[in-house]
This record gives structure tokens, sequence and C-alpha cells, in this order.
């Protein structure tokens, strides 16, 4: 990824060159001035295109990819990072910003394979890079970050909306993401985009740190998640990882975060039943379960199983700040 061969690094083009460079990598998804790059803002029309969303995310070399994972494939995630944040909100995504904090020992090679899967990923999801920001940082360090735009044509999910009473549902499976699918998975654009249709859904959000975190953000005040622990979807990775950690899958599943699957409340008058049906006809490939309800608090536990009543241990997800 870095080379002492001052010739293979992005210092040897300078900060033009180099964004003329990326320019050409990203290729038809970079879109020429006044639309895309090239001047001090992009200018896009927006009437009538509904509500509309902005979010941003980053990848960090170290943090959130290392020498394992190829660079298309880190391209590829922090593309997808920001359309799961969308796809949480059951939105459509539209332009984006590319910021890029570089060491100046590079690869050249290396970021035009990054560049790569980002062209890639926003071909294959209708996303357009229209400007951005390149700076420095020591030797040895790289960081992206990407503002992501988008619409809403009904009202956004937000994670605000769920009731005592919801039953909480997950898509996919969870835990093990250690293994692949931190950069390997698929944002539920085209579900979460037909969950906000459908008028079941209270709340909703992208599990990204777990649902020991992350769920509590959708629990109203005074509530507590019981879980049906037999019920909880757990990947293949997440009990081979236990294998190697001598922690429990269900722990894995709980806690390792970037799964990147939406966390759904379902409205306490839905039919379930309904739901589940109208889901498995539109998307077979797919698997929505339910993990539990939200029920009355009744002492400090947020998380309880729901068969036994006892408070479960696993109340923290991945920490950013530790």
């Amino acid at each position: 990824m870095f080379s002492d061969n001052s010739h293979q690094t992005i210092h040897a083009l300078g900060e033009v060159e180099l964004i003329t460079a990326i320019g050409k990598w990203l290729g038809p998804v970079s879109p020429p001035s006044p639309t895309g790059m090239g001047d001090d803002c992009a200018v896009m029309d927006t009437s009538n295109i509904g509500r509309q969303l902005f979010t941003t995310d980053s990848v960090s070399y170290g943090r959130h990819f290392d020498n394992s994972v190829p660079p298309s494939a880190a391209g590829a995630k922090l593309i997808k990072r920001n359309l799961s944040d969308i796809a949480a909100m059951g939105g459509h995504p539209g332009p984006a910003l590319l910021n890029l904090l570089c060491a100046p020992n590079l690869r050249t090679d290396w970021l035009q394979d990054f560049m790569s899967g980002i062209r890639q990923t926003c071909q294959n999801y209708q996303v357009s890079i229209v400007g951005g920001d390149i700076g420095t940082l020591p030797a040895g360090q790289f960081t992206a970050a990407l503002s992501l735009t988008g619409q809403m044509h009904v009202a956004p999910l937000l994670r605000s909306g769920a009731e005592i009473g919801d039953a909480i549902y997950v898509t996919g499976t969870l835990g093990g993401s250690i293994y692949q699918k931190h950069y390997n998975f698929t944002p539920r654009l085209t579900e979460g985009q037909w969950l906000a249709r459908s008028n079941y859904c209270s709340s909703m959000m992208d599990i990204t740190d777990g649902i020991a975190k992350d769920l509590n953000a959708l629990l109203p005040q005074g509530s507590a998640a019981h879980i049906y622990l037999p019920s909880l979807p757990l990947s293949l990775d997440a009990h081979r990882h236990a294998q190697k950690t001598g922690e429990t899958a269900l722990k894995h599943a709980f806690c390792d975060g970037e799964d990147y699957e939406l966390l759904i409340t379902i409205k306490s008058e839905a039919q379930l039943s309904k739901l589940e049906s109208e889901w498995n006809a539109r998307f077979p490939l797919t698997p929505l379960t339910k993990i539990g309800v939200i029920a009355t608090r009744q002492n400090d536990a947020l998380y309880l199983d729901a068969s036994t009543k006892e408070a479960l241990p696993w109340v923290k997800g991945f920490e950013h700040l530790v």
C-alpha cells in the first residue's frame, strides 16, 4: 500500500495531477463541472425531489480495513457504509462528495484500485461523485470520507418512532463480521425503501456497532427489549468466531458490529403474519426475523431473555473512542 520509492507514490503526481487522475479513475461516476468536480462547489438542480437526506462516513487504514482487504473492496466499503445509512431511512441515494487524507508515500497503483472499487459500487447504485478534497497525513496513514446525499419520496423512518408493544425485527444474519462481512455486504436499500412505503414500521436503523449498542437507540423512554434468544439469526461466522475466542455466538451477534443489516421495530397493531408473507414474496433471499418485543421496563435491565425474564449480559457493542 505504501512505498519508499517516490516514483510509485502520489507524491510524484502532485495535487493537480492527482485530482485529474482521480477523475479518470472514477470515470462515468464523476460528471464534469458544474455538476461534478472542477469548481468550488457542485451545482445541482434539487427541485421536485422530495425530502433531502445527508450522511457521511469514513474508512481508515488500520481501523476499518488492513492489508488483508483488497483495495477495491476497501473503496467499495466506503460507499456501502454510507448507502447503508440511506437504506436505514428508506431513502434513495444521490450525489456524493469524496475526501481523501493520504500519506505522501501512498502507492499510486493502490489508490487507483481503491478508486476502482468506488467506481464500480457507485455505478451499481447510480451514485455520482461530484467533488471533494485531498489532504495529507503522516507516512503510513490513509483515510477516505464520503458525504452522501439522498432523497425521500415518503416520510423517512426515524429512530424515534418506536413504542411499547412494538415488535423487533432484523434482516439477514448477525455476528462474525470480522471475517469478511464488514466489507463484503449488500446495503439493504431496496428493503429499506419497501419498509418506508409499507406503513408497518415505527422506526429503523442499520446495525453498525452491534445490536447491544444500536437497539438502545430505538427503545422509547421507560422501556426494555425482551429478546427471543433462540430466534436470533446467528451467522456461520458468529459460530466460527466463537470457536476462536471462547465466547458464545450469541455474544458475537450482539456485540461484534458491522453487520450492516436493518434493525426494525414494527407497529403493535400490524399483522405480523401479513408483513412476513409480503416480505418473503418480495425478498425471498433476505431473511427477516422477529427477535423480540418492546415492553415496559421493570428494573434497570435494558435487554431481557424473553423466556426467563433474566437480564442479558450484553449491553455494549463496538465503542469508537476506546
